[in-house]
């Protein structure tokens, strides 16, 4: 009986692991959108950066 108890635990954590990852991909990809934005409006605010150091994008 422990072991049955054992093994469902472990199963509702892997679960709940599992929903974990798929919500912060869900989000990493979200961010990613906005911190692009927040780069790209950010760049231009940048005084005193010579040309040359600038990377292409």
């Amino acid at each position: 009986m422990a072991g049955a108890s054992l093994l469902a635990l472990i199963d509702d954590i892997a679960s709940i692991l599992d929903d974990v990852a798929l919500m912060t991909k869900v989000a990493a990809k979200k961010t990613a959108g906005v911190l692009g934005d927040d780069l790209a409006l950010n760049a231009e605010q940048v005084s005193g950066v010579r040309a040359e150091r600038e990377l292409p994008v």
